[in-house]
């Protein structure tokens, strides 16, 4: 029965580096996504400072027309 329970050393290494291998790639998944999201975090963040940029100077031309707009009534 001992030798049932007991695997030969040359399989528990075998098994061992199948171990460590496997949990490598998972770290490696792990990190990839990750940094993945990371990107995507930072991507969204940059957009939203895009929008922001746009949004403020499209208000500044909206007031610079209306200004624009209300010499021009004053003049007439």
């Amino acid at each position: 029965m001992a030798k049932i329970l007991k695997m030969p050393k040359h399989q528990d290494e075998a098994e061992l580096a199948a171990f460590h291998s496997r949990d490598a790639r998972w770290l490696q998944l792990a990190d990839a996504a990750l940094s993945a999201s990371e990107k995507s975090s930072q991507a969204l963040e940059l957009a939203k400072e895009e929008q922001e940029r746009i949004r403020k100077q499209l208000k500044g031309n909206i007031e610079k027309y209306q200004r624009l707009e209300q010499r021009k009534n004053k003049k007439a």
